[in-house]
């Protein structure tokens, strides 16, 4: 269980990858594609002018952000002095992507071209405790920015990456900025109007490096919806999506469910295995006029007790092991105890571990025969198939899976 809990922690995160987001299902990445010597080749780099083109020569077009990843730059503040990795972005990031924020108003927080936008954890790096906000910040030995906002720390679950936001006019303050069509530089990402139609949209811009470039350009674009970005990124050579991370993400789903199948049907050859011992219990208890549906209902409940008891041994193994684990995979996840959705999904997986483990032993025991029970002959020996050679051999066959 604590195998699987700790797997399934893992898909969950995947899961939920940038699929949080105040307009999630408008949210869209500017890519690329052309054709090439091997088919069409997709790649989401675009020329810096694009989202700004959208924004103002498209209706469909909401807002839009060029984002500049990982710069990472020096920061001062009084005797502090440390390298700190941002992101460039235009205005409209923040209410595109609405991430939680402590203080400021994420409608006016990169307003200025000296405004900085900081996460809590950055905050306290820089302030330690002290108020945040209104607070001057030395970039690069010669540039001040006033924090204008503070940001809740990133969770674990999203493709940004940063402990400040930029406004994007500082990368022609760096002459990092140009208005090239030609130059696949950058990352744009667009929010389209309630009801656009995509498909209609990625056509009517397909072409839109003839129209703003040059005629006889090859290279096509189109918008790729966020919440697919992480688990289905990967294109043929048609150019047509085809997968991505999310075959990984499935085969680890995979693996935790045949986790747990192996132990429910260790459970369950243990638990016949311990039948003698039972057997003339049952014997008894039938002849005391008990009911099958009775024998049943008591021999589940023990097995689904055991697997409560297992559950709080698994809870506690997995909160040992994810310090480890994160290390291992590059993640931060956390068990989050004040979600009542996490313990009712923690009670559906424990009940149904324990009601699919004790199924097999419920239905073997309470089919005992009393006459046969207490004569002490109720075995069938040496047959040739048997339900615990079948269970033996599935469980063989998920372990080489």
């Amino acid at each position: 269980m604590a195998s699987a809990l700790i797997i399934l922690l893992w898909v969950q995160n995947e899961l939920s990858y940038d699929s949080f987001y105040a307009n999630s299902d408008r949210l869209y990445q500017t890519w690329n594609k052309d054709k090439g010597n091997d088919g069409i080749g997709c790649w989401n780099t675009t020329p810096k002018i694009l989202g700004p083109t959208l924004k103002k020569d498209y209706p469909e077009v909401e807002k839009a952000t060029r984002v500049n990843w990982n710069m990472a730059l020096l920061f001062t503040v009084g005797e502090k002095k440390m390298d700190i990795s941002g992101t460039m972005v235009d205005p409209d990031f923040l209410t595109m992507f609405g991430f939680p924020f402590l203080k400021g108003d994420m409608n006016t927080a990169l307003n200025n071209p000296y405004d900085i936008v900081i996460t809590e954890k950055l905050s306290k790096k820089l302030f330690d405790n002290t108020d945040a906000m209104g607070k001057v910040v030395r970039i690069d030995n010669k540039h001040d920015f006033k924090v204008s906002a503070v940001m809740k720390d990133l969770p674990n679950n999203t493709q940004f990456d940063f402990e400040y936001l930029l406004p994007w006019t500082f990368m022609k303050t760096r002459n990092e900025d140009d208005s090239a069509w030609g130059s696949n530089s950058t990352h744009n990402f667009v929010l389209l109007k309630p009801n656009t139609n995509i498909a209609s949209f990625n056509a009517k811009i397909a072409n839109i490096y003839k129209k703003y470039g040059k005629p006889d350009w090859t290279t096509q674009s189109f918008l790729y919806p966020v919440s697919k970005l992480r688990l289905y990124a990967s294109f043929d050579k048609n150019g047509i999506p085809s997968g991505g991370k999310i075959e990984s993400v499935s085969v680890f789903a995979l693996i935790a469910v045949l986790i747990l199948l192996i132990a429910c049907i260790n459970f369950m050859n243990m638990s016949t295995a311990r039948s003698e011992k039972r057997a003339k219990e049952v014997g008894i208890r039938k002849v005391a006029r008990a009911q099958k549906s009775s024998l049943i209902g008591q021999f589940l409940g023990e097995s689904i007790l055991i697997a409560f008891i297992a559950g709080i041994v698994a809870i506690i193994i997995v909160q040992f092991c994810l310090p480890s684990f994160n290390t291992l995979t590059a993640k931060q996840l956390t068990i989050e105890y004040n979600n009542p959705y996490f313990w009712i999904l923690l009670t559906g997986f424990i009940l149904f571990t324990g009601v699919l483990a004790g199924s097999y032993p419920a239905l073997f025991l309470s089919s005992f025969r009393p006459v046969t029970v207490l004569k002490g002959t109720f075995k069938k020996a040496h047959a040739l198939v048997t339900p615990r050679k079948i269970l033996v051999v599935m469980q063989f066959t998920f372990a080489i899976v």
